[in-house]
């Protein structure tokens, strides 16, 4: 309180104020610069997720082609068997 007294002797009011001014500003900053980094992190975390859905989906795919190339190895291999008869 005794700085701020002195600089409105120093300087009066106006000067006071455009300190108070500066003060307030540079807090504002610093708020938008932690906002920013926040909405970064937010954006890198929703890109990795997309990213790990998009190589779930792949190997789901995979696996769904896999199982189709075996069913129909099995399918041809029934088929090929002779049958027996009782």
């Amino acid at each position: 309180m005794d700085i701020l007294l002195e600089l409105i002797k120093a300087w009066g009011p106006p000067g006071a104020l455009a300190i108070l001014m500066w003060i307030m500003f540079s807090r504002s900053e610093e708020r938008e610069e932690k906002k920013d980094l926040r909405i970064q992190l937010l954006e890198n975390l929703l890109n990795e997720s997309y990213d790990e859905r998009i190589e779930a989906a792949d190997q789901v795919a995979t696996a769904i082609h896999s199982n189709t190339i075996a069913l129909t190895a099995l399918t041809n291999e029934i088929r090929s068997t002779p049958k027996r008869l009782k």
